[in-house]
């Protein structure tokens, strides 16, 4: 009989030694939880969400059936589609603000410059020119942040503090750009942005997304990867997406890397849950990739206790 930990007490220790503990303090952790029986699939999904959640993480989650996870840059785009990208940038600009010597305002119902300058007795346009420049220097000293998502940001926060049309303009290209609904470097071109967001730099803006939830004063984030599609032998025509033994080799060289770059990361948790057979099918599990295999199973385990810190993790009932 297989050992393994019932979806409470995981949910526990994830909490415990990760969300409240080393990833708070900017560590990043690479986690599988593999549910022995499908219905604890949505228990270990939802409890993690609400548990990310109520300790002030972003959550986001991703399902291998909808996106394309074997491309990091369509993860990326799944994961940027689910952040609030007005209130990230809210939070920067309260930070700069209170870092420039203004008292910060929460609400106001006309451009936020107007309703900071009211609030602190400024010239709006005094202080919109300040405050642009105080953002520039801010976010030029982020060097965890690629330079074109540097450049994004920033606009973004630009577009929130200055408000009206042109920011709400500014606001829809760049977070398009972002999510991958409009892939066309030519969009961005305005802010001094002239690259696509594509395989060969989509880990890069990956990473920089996660550090910017961390400079805009969140813990970090959460991002939950449904992972069950890829152990499907055959297509089931069902109009979800279908892995060839390529693609599945390559979503989990995508999760190696992953593994491999947690330096490069700064309070991030993945936590995957395959499909059981991700345990046992030598053509579509994880032996299917030693790459992935060496670096998350456990060769050696005790048939009756259960390792909690060991990155991969049996989930029964």
């Amino acid at each position: 009989m297989t050992a393994s930990l019932p979806p409470s007490e995981w949910l526990r220790f994830v909490e415990s030694e990760y969300l409240s503990t080393f990833v708070r303090a900017g560590g990043s952790a690479i986690k599988f939880a593999v549910p022995l029986h499908e219905p604890l699939r949505a228990e270990l999904l939802s409890g993690l969400a609400a548990t990310a959640d109520q300790s002030g993480y972003l959550v986001a989650g991703v399902n291998a059936a909808e996106t394309k996870v074997h491309m990091i840059d369509e993860l990326f785009f799944r994961t940027a589609e689910q952040i609030p990208w007005r209130g990230l940038c809210r939070r920067i600009i309260a930070q700069t603000a209170v870092d420039s010597g203004y008292a910060w305002i929460e609400t106001g119902e006309g451009p936020l410059h107007r309703d900071l300058a009211e609030r602190n007795g400024a010239d709006p346009q005094m202080l919109l020119l300040d405050l642009k420049k105080a953002l520039w220097s801010n976010l030029a000293k982020q060097s965890n942040l690629t330079r074109d998502f540097r450049a994004a940001i920033t606009h973004l926060c630009i577009a929130e503090l200055a408000g009206g049309a042109d920011g709400a303009t500014a606001t829809k290209a760049l977070t398009d750009w972002l999510s991958g609904r409009n892939r066309a470097a030519s969009a961005v071109k305005p802010f001094h942005i002239f690259r696509k967001i594509n395989r060969a730099n989509g880990r890069h803006f990956f990473e920089s997304l996660a550090n910017c939830v961390r400079f805009a004063g969140f813990p970090g984030l959460v991002l939950l990867l449904d992972a069950q599609r890829l152990a499907l032998p055959r297509n089931p025509r069902d109009n979800a997406l279908f892995y060839s033994k390529a693609a599945l080799l390559d979503a989990y060289e995508v999760l190696r890397q992953f593994i491999d770059a947690t330096g490069q990361l700064n309070g991030c948790l993945l936590a995957i849950v395959p499909d059981p057979a991700f345990l046992e099918d030598p053509a579509r599990g994880i032996s299917a990739y030693e790459a992935l295999k060496f670096r998350v199973f456990d060769e050696v385990r005790d048939k009756r206790l259960v390792n909690p810190m060991a990155s991969l993790a049996r989930i029964g009932a």
